[in-house]
């Protein structure tokens, strides 16, 4: 995961095009859940961050013509995900498993090259944070299409979305959350969970699910509730999260 930027203001279109990005993802999960068809899914959710980083191709390139080593590698990291997602019903459960824990690997390493090569920026911070929730989705459509579990596990991969869309409509937005122990720990338990069916069985890997779930909503809405009840920010603060 990659360190927030020094600057503490994003670009208001950035945050404007963020919740349409969001609304577009929810979209794209909803066709996927209407179809059954993870083509869809993949196809719009590309063609949404697509124009979400045209739009901002200024940026994207601050760094260098293909954004810069953790950029980049960022991106890469979002186009494996679609791109396991559409092969996912020819792949070895194994190799979803093994790929996913890269792409886990791979999202501490843009963090360190930012770091590195000091290229942190708001970009780049949005860019990886889409890129999470891309990832937690995403896993959740494979399971579905590959029959592991029904929609509901998509569930967590949407409310990160929900989250952006709603900050958007609020005249006062919630306080920066820092870090936690209870945020790191759910988070971790999410992705382990929603890898687990990849390499155990049902009895195992569903009350895994179900608890991951229980534990995200309860941790959201404690965030709503404690951040709600601090100062008040500026909505260009949204993103220094």
């Amino acid at each position: 995961m990659r360190p927030a930027a020094q600057t503490t203001t994003a670009p208001l279109s950035l945050e404007a095009s963020a919740k349409y990005l969001s609304l577009s993802m929810i979209f794209a999960a909803l066709i996927f859940a209407i179809t059954d068809l993870a083509a869809w899914y993949v196809g719009l959710s590309a063609c949404s961050m697509l124009v979400w980083v045209l739009r901002h191709r200024s940026q994207w390139q601050l760094f260098g013509k293909f954004g810069g080593v953790a950029n980049a590698l960022t991106g890469f990291r979002w186009l494996s995900i679609a791109v396991l997602c559409g092969f996912c019903l020819w792949l070895h459960p194994y190799v979803i498993f093994v790929l996913g824990i890269l792409v886990l690997i791979a999202d501490g390493l843009d963090g360190y090259y930012a770091r590195k090569y000091h290229t942190t920026s708001v970009f780049g911070d949005v860019f990886d944070k889409e890129t999470d929730a891309f990832f937690v989705l995403t896993y959740g459509v494979i399971i579905v299409e590959r029959d592991l579990a029904e929609s509901w596990v998509m569930l967590p991969g949407l409310l990160r979305y929900l989250y952006v869309i709603i900050l958007s409509y609020v005249d006062r937005p919630p306080s920066p959350i820092g870090k936690s122990f209870r945020r790191q720990f759910v988070g971790m338990w999410m992705m382990g969970t929603l890898l687990a069916p990849f390499v155990v069985g049902p009895k195992i890997y569903i009350p895994g699910l179900a608890v991951a779930i229980i534990m995200i909503l309860y941790s959201f809405a404690l965030d709503f509730y404690s951040s709600w009840n601090g100062s008040e920010v500026s909505n260009r603060k949204l993103f220094s999260r």
